[in-house]
């Protein structure tokens, strides 16, 4: 079981010492109740054997100082992280080493695959959150990829990233066996508008036209700065679903796109809706 500890502050008195959280302010006394709370600051999540071994590094009786330390922090229980693995599948071609940043921004179980390598493992019991990180967007290719993955994983979740004009789009987590929209009901709704009408959103006119021929969209070199603040911002999304939170998370509230504004690192989010002609909609045949 794994403890989320939650934001709390300690006030140090000349003769008593304050704790301030959520649930109210409490007088301390006890100099090893302080150093373990000193100690649990540190942290965002532990075990509870883990917290136990604090409480007897300090000499406290575990059980006695637990009951009381929920009472004045409000501890949240919570069982292991749905998600059991990262992996992201990429191309990337620009000035940084995007698998090294991942690396230091992303401290979980992660693996780093290309377009051209083979699937996850098959077993539709797994449940990862995978990614699939475009330098250039070639929409054939990430469709065949994006619904094979899918059908692979069902209990995975699987987020599209790919530049589009002056923005950098994190698609919303698509986990096939929850039903949510996904990124073709966004990118095929585009498609089917520019068809009709055409826009004066460029990137729909030039993904049209690839598509019609076949080949991906060429894709616009990023400045370092640019590099940078995107693998920033795929990190954070990645976090934010496999990374525990005192927070409560939602499907209407979390399952967004976000768009990151490559002029000046400016997110923001917006909701997607069912695409009616979309694949994922299919029934199984």
């Amino acid at each position: 079981m794994n403890i989320i500890i939650p934001n709390y502050e300690i006030l140090n008195l000349d003769k008593e010492s304050l704790v301030v959280s959520d649930v109210g302010i409490s007088k301390i006394h006890s100099e090893p109740l302080l150093n373990v709370l000193r100690k649990l600051k540190l942290s965002n999540v532990m075990t509870k054997v883990e917290l136990d071994e604090v409480l007897a590094e300090n000499g406290l009786v575990q059980n006695d100082a637990f009951e009381f330390l929920e009472k004045i922090i409000p501890f949240k229980c919570v069982e292991e992280m749905y998600f059991e693995k990262t992996i992201i599948i990429h191309d990337w071609k620009g000035k940084v080493d995007v698998e090294e940043l991942f690396r230091g921004e992303l401290p979980g179980c992660l693996e780093f695959k290309s377009f051209k390598s083979g699937l996850v493992d098959p077993d539709k019991t797994f449940r990862f959150f995978i990614v699939l990180l475009c330098y250039s967007y070639d929409y054939e290719s990430v469709k065949n990829l994006y619904f094979d993955l899918a059908r692979a994983s069902p209990k995975s979740a699987i987020c599209v990233c790919w530049q589009m004009g002056s923005v950098f789009c994190i698609g919303q987590p698509y986990i096939p066996e929850i039903g949510n929209p996904c990124h073709f009901c966004a990118v095929d709704r585009l498609i089917n508008n520019e068809a009709i009408m055409p826009a004066k959103n460029n990137w729909s006119s030039i993904l049209s036209f690839c598509r019609n021929r076949q080949v991906g969209i060429p894709a616009n070199a990023l400045s370092l700065y640019q590099e940078m603040i995107v693998v920033g911002a795929v990190s954070k999304k990645i976090r934010f679903f496999t990374e525990h939170s005192d927070g409560f998370k939602y499907q209407d509230n979390v399952l967004h796109s976000s768009y990151l504004q490559l002029v000046d690192g400016q997110v923001f989010e917006e909701s997607n809706s069912h695409w009616y002609m979309c694949d994922c909609l299919r029934a199984d045949g």
